[in-house]
């Protein structure tokens, strides 16, 4: 193109800037009476005619002052910045007009009849954009400008009111409630062209999905996995539609929960007849992908929570037959191939499949837990025999004969459980070190839950104090005896003195309250100075503690180990025996009728103790301070000759009980002060 010359811009520019502000005022015109007084009109085609023609002058126009040449005068360059702001006034009016123009066009082609859903989004997207571009800050302060805001709202929300009412015709979500049930209806129509038309559309407005996943997972999928349901799935009776209904017990029992199976199947059914709904828009996009990540995680979740974790077995042969982790892989695999992925969340229940037998191990160990908790809660007055030759109760050589004793018939069965699980341990080494601990779990609790459990009996009554006593023994030889299986664990070396320990504590403090109940007892025992003769207080107090003593032996002689109860049994009369001997020995003063009294008591003694032991000799063995009983009944009934020879200037037999000055002692309180009294003392060194 030719310059063009300083005379011809001077034309030009004027002429351009009249026929914009025309057109500017057209527009304005067309504008006010569309979008202001609401006034219909016809000029939209020659406006448009007219723009086209008004932007290819512009541009020529704005091409040519761009290429003068100002070497004329300084005149000349005043004159075409003059010109050129102008030119540029012009333009930015020229440009608010064409864009208010361009809008209303886009409106005006909402309305042919050939439009579908898509096309009308891509319109009003269109529209949008324009809106969004505010390129001159006069724009949001024309009220004309508000009103094409306005207009585009209100078409847009008519679009999406219709997208919602053709989709919730095309896909029909119903349900009833009942008084005792509920009804749930999906139909889905095949018309395929107009859902897909529908679904797209409502994919590209980002529409919020959420509604219809709840209703799938709160009506459809919740009650399916936890409840027994009817199911109706009907795709080919109708050429239409297609039909998923389901009905259930709002309430049911725990026992009436569906297998893991038929939960799966069921699901399964139901995604096969949703996917008439499920559009494919791209390669990488459809609408079972958009209700994925809505609803995946939560409906695998709920799966797994509700279903899968209540079917894992808890035994080793029901997880041997148990093809759950193959089915939940089948499952997953069928997810992903209707499409129903999220990205994700994928992986959730092919990681849960895989975790099974760790989870079935878990659980299998916490049923063998409860089920030992069972038996340790059982009545434990049932006893059982457990004879000598069977199980060793005490340290030694194994060759050392041990009596039998009794344990409950709990503890027997808690035996018989331990050995069952030690079994399962060796038999499946994957899951060894867990039964292993459980084991160790086992037997921490009985030291625990046992005692609680039986606390008043085991204080009050002896026998449970001693059947507690032999049941610890009992488990302790049991982890003796499974040493080389259990070896490698040290925390059974301290768990088996931790059993054995327990045991005896709680046998200790039966020994200790009886300790207590004797020296109760003993208090009626009384010898003071003022006393003359012995009365029925004293025989009240013997005859009790014998008594005690015929009790005991009564509970505990079958019950203990022989020599358990030999030393528990005569640790008690020896501290008995002592404490008579104290009291006696500690009078000034005895009388012939008190000694008499003292005599008869000690003779009551020696008839009933030894009875006590399965052989009565035994207890001068037994008993430490027996001999000394005997001795002191013998200086009761002496006389000081008697008592002079017994003693044998330090070698005669009271010199293995007594001192001299014990001896000294009682013939002070026995004999009155006399000559012989005097000789006898003196030979007492």
């Amino acid at each position: 193109m030719e310059p063009t010359t300083f005379e011809n811009v001077s034309f030009n520019v004027p002429e351009v800037l009249s026929r914009i502000r025309k057109h500017q005022e057209e527009v304005r015109v067309f504008i006010n009476a569309k979008y202001m007084d609401f006034v219909s009109t016809n000029t939209n085609r020659t406006l448009l005619d007219n723009l086209k023609t008004l932007e290819s002058e512009i541009k020529d126009l704005v091409a040519c002052t761009s290429q003068l040449s100002v070497d004329k005068s300084s005149g000349a360059w005043n004159d075409l910045r003059h010109f050129q702001r102008d030119l540029e006034e012009g333009i930015r009016g020229y440009k608010i007009a064409r864009k208010l123009h361009s809008i209303d066009d886009l409106f005006e082609s909402l309305k042919l009849s050939s439009n579908g859903y898509e096309k009308t989004a891509h319109i009003l997207n269109k529209i949008k954009t324009i809106l969004d571009e505010v390129d001159d800050p006069i724009l949001p302060d024309l009220y004309c400008f508000q009103s094409l805001i306005l207009r585009y709202d209100t078409e847009y929300e008519a679009l999406i009111n219709a997208l919602n009412a053709k989709f919730d015709e095309l896909v029909q979500l119903q349900q009833r409630s009942f008084q005792n049930t509920k009804s749930v209806t999906i139909h889905i129509q095949k018309d395929e062209n107009l859902l897909y038309q529908v679904v797209v559309t409502l994919l590209k407005t980002e529409h919020n999905f959420q509604p219809i996943c709840r209703f799938l997972l709160d009506n459809v999928f919740a009650p399916v996995i936890v409840k027994p349901v009817s199911l109706i799935c009907d795709e080919k009776s109708n050429e239409q539609s297609v039909l998923i209904q389901l009905s259930y017990q709002l309430t049911v029992s725990e026992e009436l929960r569906p297998g893991y199976k038929t939960v799966l199947s069921n699901i399964m059914e139901i995604f096969y007849n949703l996917s008439n709904m499920n559009i494919v828009v791209s390669e990488d996009e459809c609408f079972f992908k958009v209700l994925a990540k809505e609803m995946k995680k939560e409906l695998c979740t709920m799966l797994i929570e509700q279903c899968l974790e209540r079917e894992i077995p808890g035994t080793i042969e029901g997880m041997k037959e148990s093809p759950m982790v193959k089915d939940v892989c089948e499952f997953n695999t069928f997810l992903q191939t209707t499409n129903f992925i999220d990205g994700d969340h994928d992986l959730l229940l092919e990681e849960y499949a895989n975790s099974i037998e760790t989870i079935h191990q878990k659980k299998l160990c916490d049923n063998v837990l409860d089920t030992a908790l069972e038996i340790m809660k059982r009545e434990s007055h049932e006893m059982v025999l457990i004879e000598d030759h069977d199980y060793q109760f005490v340290g030694g050589s194994t060759s050392t004969p041990l009596s039998s004793c009794m344990v409950t018939r709990a503890v027997v069965d808690l035996k018989k459980f331990l050995d069952k699980v030690l079994a399962e341990a060796i038999a499946h080494g994957d899951a060894a070190d867990r039964f292993i601990k459980t084991i160790a779990t086992i037997l921490e609790r009985f030291m625990v839950d046992v005692p609680m459990a039986n606390e008043k009996l085991l204080f009050k009554i002896p026998q449970q104090s001693a059947l507690f006593r032999n049941d610890c023994t009992y488990l302790n030889y049991w982890l003796q005896k499974n040493d080389d299986k259990l070896k490698d664990h040290c925390s059974f070396a301290r768990i088996s003195e931790a059993i054995t320990a327990c045991g005896e504590d709680i046998f200790q403090q039966q020994l200790n309250n009886q300790r207590t109940q004797m020296m109760q007892a003993l208090n009626g025992f009384k010898l003071s100075i003022n006393l003359i003769e012995l009365g029925t207080e004293q025989q009240r107090a013997i005859r009790q503690c014998i008594r005690q003593f015929e009790l005991l032996k009564n509970v505990w002689q079958t019950v203990l180990p022989d020599s358990v109860y030999k030393q528990s049994l005569s640790g008690l009369i020896d501290q008995f025996v002592r404490e008579i001997m104290k009291r006696v020995q500690s009078l000034e003063d005895i009388t012939t009728a008190i000694g008499n009294g003292l005599v008869q008591l000690i003779d009551i003694m020696t008839e009933t103790l030894p009875t006590l032991f399965k052989e009565p000799a035994e207890i001068h063995q037994l008993v430490k301070q027996w001999t000394k009983l005997l001795q002191l009944r013998q200086i009761l009934c002496g006389s000081l000759v008697e008592i002079t020879e017994l003693w044998a200037e330090g070698k005669g037999p009271l010199t293995m009980c007594f001192s001299s000055e014990e001896i000294k002692h009682l013939v002070r309180a026995l004999f009155q002060n006399t000559k012989q009294r005097q000789t006898c003392i003196a030979s007492i060194v």
